[in-house]
């Protein structure tokens, strides 16, 4: 049961890192077709370089990355715009980048880091004082929207940038013919204001680019734009493992006219093929959320992301070459402690796996061990594997944890509890392991007695 009505330009996109690297990836695969068409990149009236994007990140054709790159990508929401029926591509992408990545591409180890910036993050602005980042794009372009970025993360450095309408967003998941998610829960808002008609039932199911477009506007729940920015993380996976699927490569001339007509970005084609060569060798993504917490009502008038200064140093040292000795030194001794918060998700069908797991990382000296309410992956396949989501970026806390359960896949990922540490989605493969090493233990028992 899905929303109806056509979107209008005006809306807001999500997700515009997989089309520019997903274009970019899937051409690197053909270079006959890639060769064919005429990719002028892209929207080249609209382009604004940034300060350090004359310097080339590149090594000699073949393409090549010859350092790690950090590339902001802004999702822009043109919602009331007056001209919304006739937009210039300037008018298309001057408003609110109401989805903002920060993406490090490191072809050292062919790896993606991308932290996740709330829109409604507080900062503040040269002569116009504390508002919401997303506004920064209004008020001065991709120069202020990087400007922004980099002092709320203490002065990182940005490379490159990526801007993209709501149209690019649409036509490319049709152009891939849908993409497959798992909704975890039923969904249904209308705000005629924004030509939002959004009714989805729980389950898996291919999306069109209209409907997808819907499931990650949402925001009408418990955790707003956090649950928001969390939807975004797995769309955004999501969509990559289709434009690596074998027969996308068909689809490659529509993709890529889809690119021309709807990214705006100082990347080059060479640097978009050398990044898609990085990402084409290896699957290790991580996926961060900025820390922190939301405003109390008696600090402002309106709702604010606060960011938490210290932890997202952490991921900064870690994630993005900032000491990441210090980073790392810091994390064993949380995992040495094991005093870190820990959030349990049943997936499976047995109402005592939450109280058998939880024995079991007791037994291993962990305390603060907590039942999570957070919205998750039910579906049938997907609950056949347990997951160990390192929330806030700590590897070595999901490691630990992984070790005391025996069984799961570690993943950094802002896709668990906000609250912990690490939050344990458990699988029917852990609670068979349970059940199996239980019932070894009897048998165990009995034979010593038999004895």
């Amino acid at each position: 049961m899905k929303g109806k009505n056509k979107p209008k330009k005006s809306q807001l996109l999500n997700q515009p890192f997989a089309l520019v690297i997903g274009a970019a990836l899937v051409a690197a695969t053909s270079g006959a077709i890639f060769s064919s068409l005429s990719l002028t990149p892209l929207k080249n009236d609209v382009t604004i370089h940034l300060p350090g994007s004359s310097k080339s990140v590149t090594g000699l054709i073949p393409a090549t990355l010859d350092h790690p790159v950090n590339v902001l990508i802004l999702g822009i929401d043109n919602s009331g715009h007056p001209h919304e029926k006739n937009f210039t591509p300037a008018e298309a992408l001057a408003g609110n980048s109401d989805t903002i990545l920060l993406a490090k591409i490191k072809p050292d180890s062919h790896s993606i880091n991308i932290l996740s910036i709330p829109r409604d993050t507080l900062v503040k602005f040269y002569g116009v004082g504390v508002d919401k980042i997303n506004d920064a794009n209004v008020r001065g372009g991709t120069k202020l929207a990087a400007q922004s970025v980099s002092q709320l993360l203490d002065g990182v450095s940005i490379d490159r940038y990526v801007r993209l309408d709501t149209e690019g967003f649409i036509h490319l998941v049709d152009a891939l013919g849908g993409v497959e998610v798992n909704i975890p829960k039923k969904m249904d808002y209308v705000d005629h204001s924004q030509n939002l008609n959004i009714h989805f039932l729980a389950g898996v199911q291919k999306l069109s680019g209209q409907h997808l477009e819907e499931y990650i506007r949402f925001r009408h729940d418990a955790l707003g734009d956090i649950g928001r920015v969390q939807r975004q993380q797995q769309v955004l996976k999501d969509i990559l493992i289709t434009l690596l699927q074998p027969q996308t490569i068909t689809k490659l001339p529509k993709i890529l006219k889809v690119a021309q007509d709807n990214i705006d970005t100082d990347l080059s084609i060479n640097e978009m093929l050398a990044i898609a060569q990085t990402l084409a060798q290896s699957n290790h993504h991580n996926f961060m959320l900025l820390p922190g917490r939301f405003s109390e009502k008696s600090e402002y008038n309106v709702s604010y992301w606060i960011s938490d200064h210290k932890a997202t140093k952490k991921i900064l040292q870690r994630y993005f070459n900032f000491n990441n000795a210090e980073a790392k030194e810091e994390d064993k001794n949380l995992v040495v402690s094991q005093g870190m918060k820990i959030f349990i998700q049943n997936a499976t069908r047995e109402p005592e796996a939450v109280v058998k797991v939880t024995s079991l990382l007791e037994k291993h000296g962990f305390r603060n061990i907590f039942l999570s309410s957070h919205e998750i992956d039910t579906d049938i396949e997907s609950a056949k594997k347990t997951r160990i989501i390192a929330q806030h970026g700590n590897p070595e806390a999901a490691n630990a944890v992984e070790q005391a359960l025996g069984v799961g896949d570690v993943e950094v990922a802002s896709l668990g509890d906000i609250a912990s540490d690490v939050t344990v989605v458990i699988g029917t493969d852990l609670t068979t392991s349970i059940s199996e090493h239980s019932s070894t233990s009897i048998k165990q028992n009995l034979g010593l007695q038999a004895r």
